[in-house]
């Protein structure tokens, strides 16, 4: 009998040998498991302070208790199904991001002396604790009222076979309505249960949806930022561009500007060369003229009538030929006269002046 719903505990997890047929369901014989029982109300909210406990429901004997090992050598005062008030499932855990315990779906058993705060693996075996415990709080009060009707009616004999058989049929009929009402409940918490389970996988996906759409908004604004922030370089490079181009046309500016002040700085130059070479020439004329000697005006008016007998005697061509030499013999003889003799200074500084002989005038010597 220790056997059905046996446990093995391996660092306080259970691991349930399963069954062909639950004693909860068939409500004959027993059933054990590893339940985590809160210390106090207040633990039950926090999960919190609490130990772990082999608990047994023995619906042939009528009674539940609780051990420390699976071995059951010390076992808790039993608790009579007479003496069950109640059970119901305590409210699901929340969801949280971390990864909670395995023990967290619990229900309250309600007894004459105590409550019982209790936890196992999932809401189904929750669910199925609080029927068993239902269906044992109605056999226990079926129970007590055939003690009841026993002591009213003063027989101190056991019923007849036909009333236990009318009995426990009427109690099996009670017992199977209850159960059905369990079990619709339990339906229905399942249901909520799946319900709420859709609830929280649409509230994961519209999560997960909102995600997307924040990330596409992001990489969606980062591109946006990189193509405003290209136009921004692409604009500085054509301004730079600009700015080079503009800087090349003043430095070629600069340039033409500079070669043409070297231009005129060379005509200046050159026309100021030109100019120190006229004043050169002309201070060198003046100088020359310094220097000639000094002729009195009957010298000049000498020599001017020699250059006019000279063009006389071009203009006449061999028809003063003979005129021409007598002028050529008269010169020789000054000449020599000036030579044995010569005179005043005059006199000397006009020995080679040539003599003027006009044509039908006369030559004195």
């Amino acid at each position: 009998r220790f056997g059905r719903g046996l446990l093995m505990d391996h660092g306080h997890e259970s691991h349930r040998v399963r069954q062909v047929k639950d004693a909860r369901e068939t409500r004959q014989g027993r059933y054990s498991a590893w339940l985590k029982k809160a210390k106090s109300r207040d633990a039950c909210f926090k999960l919190q302070g609490h130990v772990m406990r082999y608990f047994t429901i023995d619906f042939d004997a009528h009674i539940i208790f609780y051990s420390h090992s699976v071995l059951q050598k010390k076992v808790s005062p039993p608790i009579p199904f007479m003496d069950i008030r109640g059970a119901e499932e305590l409210p699901l855990p929340m969801k949280h991001g971390k990864r909670t315990t395995a023990l967290n779906f619990g229900f309250v058993l309600h007894t004459k002396l105590r409550s019982f705060e209790l936890y196992t693996s999932s809401n189904s075996d929750a669910a199925e604790w609080a029927f068993a415990l239902n269906v044992a709080m109605l056999m226990g009060k079926l129970k007590c009222l055939e003690r009841m009707k026993v002591l009213q009616d003063g027989q101190e004999h056991l019923p007849t076979d036909a009333e236990k058989e009318e009995e426990e049929e009427e109690a099996l009929k009670q017992v199977e309505e209850a159960a059905a009402r369990l079990q619709d409940d339990a339906k229905r918490k399942a249901e909520e249960l799946r319900l709420l389970q859709i609830q929280l996988r649409a509230k994961d996906e519209v999560a997960a949806f909102r995600k997307e759409e924040e990330e596409a908004a992001k990489k969606k604004k980062q591109e946006q930022a990189a193509a405003e922030q290209k136009q921004v370089l692409e604009k500085q490079a054509e301004d730079l561009q600009m700015l080079q181009l503009q800087l090349l046309i003043q430095e070629e500016e600069l340039t033409a500007r500079k070669e043409e002040e070297e231009k005129a700085a060379q005509k200046k130059e050159a026309a100021a060369q030109k100019k120190q070479e006229e004043e050169a020439s002309a201070r060198r004329k003046q100088q020359a003229a310094k220097d000639l000697p000094t002729f009195e005006p009957s010298v000049l008016v000498e020599a001017l009538a020699v250059l006019l007998a000279s063009e006389v005697v071009e203009s006449n061509g061999n028809g003063a030929t003979a005129e021409w030499k007598e002028i050529q013999r008269l010169e020789e003889i000054q000449r020599a006269r000036n030579s044995k003799q010569p005179g005043t200074k005059h006199e000397a500084t006009c020995l080679n002046l040539p003599l003027v002989v006009v044509p039908g005038a006369a030559v004195n010597v």
